[in-house]
């Protein structure tokens, strides 16, 4: 039986971070100072509990994800085919600010949908919002769409049409709609896309295949094991939907962009293959600054701490 438990330790030669080093197989979905929060088979906790962790059962694995495949539980969430439609009828609203774009298309053939808002002028700064590399993060799919529509129906106002005055702004709500939908359908917490791997295993990670640093780390984080949930594929832009968007990226030259995940309370910034700080001082302060200040916009609405940090 697969169970979501809480792993803790209070003794120095038991760091938590030891356990996101060793090749155990696990699903981590919270991780911070104080404890762990995995999926894992029973075999998988024994072992982490004769290593020396103290391991609490939250729920059986079954009985969470229960909740969360219900018909009732996915009306509120997008399948792409009906992403698809809503993206048509923002842009068709709107057409002398938005332009609907086929970005690409996934390993099972899908469109991925790009939506491009804003006076289309070449000198303007150029953002980008990209959501689901995951694709049981359901709620990664909502708010960049949700960000999309809010700016179209506020285009008018004068706040808003300053911003789309001075920026295009292109938002991506699924970058993996393969995946997406075999979570939505089969297996709700399906994590990859759907590549057939050379082992017969499924999925390569999209969030970590993208070309910088590409497969530098070999740790369970990020993993060469094709049967592992975070899979970094079997060379660097390998998949179509990474592809997609590394060439939107390049043709675009996107001054900034954010990628929307539902893992943990946190607002990340560079670096992800290393431990170590920006370098330059100024751009480390950029984007310290930058990501504190969406921490303290974020508590400012419903008092919620998301830490900043790299």
């Amino acid at each position: 039986m697969e169970l979501i438990v809480e792993v803790t330790s209070d003794e120095p030669t038991h760091p938590l971070s030891k356990l996101l080093t060793i090749p155990l197989g696990l699903d981590v979905w919270e991780a911070n100072a104080n404890r762990l929060v995995v999926r894992a088979g029973e075999p998988q906790i024994d072992r982490i509990t004769k290593m020396g962790y103290r391991v609490r059962q939250i729920v059986p694995v079954e009985k969470h994800i229960s909740t969360f495949t219900a018909d009732d539980a996915q009306k509120g969430y997008h399948s792409a085919a009906s992403l698809e439609k809503d993206m048509r009828q923002l842009a068709e609203t709107r057409p002398d600010l938005c332009v609907l774009h086929e970005i690409g298309r996934s390993v099972e053939g899908r469109p991925i949908w790009g939506l491009q808002i804003g006076e289309r002028n070449g000198d303007r700064r150029k953002l980008l919002f990209m959501g689901c590399h995951h694709a049981r993060e359901w709620i990664a799919v909502e708010v960049p769409f949700r960000l999309a529509r809010d700016l179209i129906e506020n285009a008018d106002t004068p706040d808003m049409s300053r911003r789309l005055t001075q920026a295009e702004i292109w938002v991506v709500p699924i970058v993996n709609p393969d995946g997406h939908e075999f979570s939505r359908t089969e297996d709700r917490l399906w994590r990859k896309n759907r590549r057939r791997n050379a082992d017969g295993s499924i999925g390569v990670d999209p969030n970590r295949n993208n070309g910088y640093m590409w497969g530098i780390l070999d740790v369970p984080t990020s993993s060469h094991v094709p049967s592992d949930e975070t899979y970094v594929g079997p060379s660097a832009f390998s998949e179509p939907e990474t592809r997609a968007v590394r060439d939107l990226v390049a043709t675009r030259k996107f001054d900034g962009l954010i990628t929307y995940h539902s893992f943990s309370q946190l607002v990340l910034y560079p670096w992800g293959y290393t431990a170590e700080e920006i370098k330059d001082p100024v751009d480390r302060a950029t984007h310290s600054d930058l990501a504190r200040g969406m921490s303290e916009c974020i508590c400012a609405v419903h008092g919620k701490i998301y830490t900043p940090q790299p």
